[in-house]
């Protein structure tokens, strides 16, 4: 029997959804608006600092980018990298059912 290996990376981004708080924060991003750590928290009801390692770590599994606008860090999703992880899971998912 064959057995078939699932990179790092896709194992990684699919723990990252895993998470029922990680996937709201995800689904937030859906009207395509950039948000801040202060407004997640807020509209998913966690701590900051609870939600500042959720979006470390989704940034980190590439999930999410980010950029610095004087004092506040913007996040948004990485369109393309999910794109590629989904594709990924999608190869590996028609292989066997």
């Amino acid at each position: 029997m064959k057995t078939t290996t699932i990179s790092t990376e896709l194992l990684d981004f699919l723990k990252s959804v895993a998470s029922e708080s990680r996937m709201k924060i995800l689904l937030l991003f859906i009207d395509g608006q950039e948000r801040t750590v202060n407004q997640i928290s807020e509209q998913v009801k966690l701590e900051q600092s609870t939600t500042s390692e959720h979006l470390a770590l989704m940034k980190r599994n590439g999930l999410l980018l980010s950029q610095k606008s004087g004092k506040e860090v913007y996040y948004r999703p990485d369109r393309e990298k999910i794109i590629q992880f989904l594709g990924a899971l999608d190869q590996l998912l028609s292989k066997c059912c």
